[in-house]
């Protein structure tokens, strides 16, 4: 039934397809559950703060696309950081952003069973959360061409609803029962810098995603190429929903105070479209989280611990391909059993505290990798200073202010996480007497 570890991913991803990957692993729709939690700190302006936010995470994406460039592997920034600077903080990388991967389908299904839970209350929450899990391992099994045609089809239905909510936010303004403002941008009455600033270091979150596009890499057809400009194309594409979508948002309740914050934004789809469109939204809410954010993440650690277990700094088992579907079948099946054990063990408040830990760690050790690599050895030209220099430095310094806010259990939990790893990491190389394994590249 599988091959080991020679064997091959089956390459059938163009640069469309990596880019709805990406989008759709980062939620369009994402606004509608987390809009509420945005206004106090932003100040109604949460635009901007995805605006600014976007531009930060820009940064951090052109390091990727330098990297993919060179090293079109799965992988992410395991491999990148190993090619760049050493096999170990490679590893230590690589094992940090498989935190953030394991615990996104655990809030994302959480999400979903909330959401579905309001919709259909005889379904308890933990039948959904099952149900999901079990739904998105047979689709990975299944080969990740599946799984692009199932984002495209979730891509679809959150276009709609996004879709017929511009269409009737304008059709508002236009009768004139709607005014546009700018105030989701710009409001002088309340404008402070540093409420933006702190809530961009919130919606950051919902950039986080792209990494995974990378993952793909050896899935993809033209990986030097597309991966880089799919990661880009993914940060702008989404970042510009965002900004649209809440700032027609601000149009709907300027005065976002009179708002609940737990229910901000479905009050707003509400006067916009009335009951119908918000039960459309909240099903497609419930099909965008548990279903695309849970099933891609699921993707993109199966692939991490691939590339992994191939290397053999974990168990060779997680290498193991399906014999026709070129599926790294052991490691699926390990992170789907892992989400559906967090996702009714954990609560939602406990594992939004703890993401984004794993990514940020990964992006601060990738852009020191662009600088050492390419820049540090590299030739030195007023093109590569900018390219290799102070891009990935931007990129640094954006991760560092963020990761350095995180709350307090993200930072222990995330110590833990990374001890464990260094522990792995002693054991195989015999207490750093032997090489760390590697990608043969």
């Amino acid at each position: 039934m599988e091959e080991v570890v020679s064997g091959k991913l089956k390459r059938s991803l163009s640069t469309r397809d990596l880019i709805i990957y990406g989008i759709i692993f980062m939620i369009p729709v994402a606004p509608v559950a987390f809009y509420g939690s945005f206004l106090q700190p932003a100040n109604g302006m949460v635009a901007l703060a995805y605006l600014v936010g976007m531009i930060a995470m820009l940064f951090t994406g052109f390091s990727y696309a330098t990297m993919s460039h060179r090293y079109p592997y799965s992988s992410s920034v395991y491999t990148y950081v190993q090619q760049g600077t050493t096999p170990a903080l490679g590893f230590l990388g690589g094992w940090g952003i498989c935190l953030d991967y394991l615990l996104i389908p655990t809030i994302t299904y959480l999400i979903s069973a909330s959401f579905g839970h309001e919709l259909l209350p005889a379904v308890p929450t933990w039948a959904w959360i099952a149900f999901i899990a079990v739904f998105n391992t047979i689709i990975n099994l299944l080969g990740v061409d599946f799984v692009s045609r199932f984002s495209w089809v979730l891509f679809g239905l959150q276009a709609l609803v996004l879709a017929a909510f511009l269409f009737l936010t304008l059709r508002l303004a236009l009768l004139g029962q709607i005014h546009p403002t700018a105030t989701a941008f710009y409001n002088p009455t309340h404008f402070n810098f540093s409420g933006v600033l702190q809530a961009t270091g919130i919606v950051i979150v919902s950039y986080l995603g792209f990494d995974a596009i990378s993952t793909l890499a050896e899935e993809a057809t033209e990986p030097r190429k597309s991966v880089g400009r799919a990661i880009i194309g993914a940060i702008i594409g989404i970042g510009s929903l965002f900004v649209i979508t809440t700032w027609l948002a601000g149009w709907v309740a300027p005065d976002y105070r009179s708002l609940n914050p737990a229910t901000a934004f479905s009050q707003i789809i509400n006067r916009v479209g009335g009951p119908t469109l918000t039960r459309l939204t909240d099903f497609v809410v419930v099909l965008s989280f548990g279903l695309a954010g849970g099933q891609e993440g699921q993707t993109a650690v199966s692939r991490i611990l691939f590339a992994m277990g191939r290397d053999g700094i974990l168990p060779r088992q997680l290498a193991r391909l399906h014999r026709t579907r070129r599926t790294p079948w052991v490691a699926i099946i390990l992170v789907g059993g892992l989400s559906l054990i967090l996702s009714l063990t954990l609560s939602q408040d406990t594992v939004s505290n703890l993401v984004s830990f794993g990514a940020l760690f990964g992006f601060l050790l990738l852009n020191l990798s662009v600088i050492y690599r390419f820049y540090l050895h590299g030739e030195k030209t007023l093109l590569t200073t900018i390219k290799y220099l102070i891009s990935p430095l931007i990129g640094f310094t954006v991760s560092l202010w963020i990761f350095l806010s995180l709350a307090t259990s993200a930072k222990v939990v995330g110590a833990i996480w990374l001890l464990a790893g260094l522990v792995i990491l002693v054991v195989k190389t015999k207490f750093f007497r032997q090489p760390t394994p590697q990608l043969d590249l």
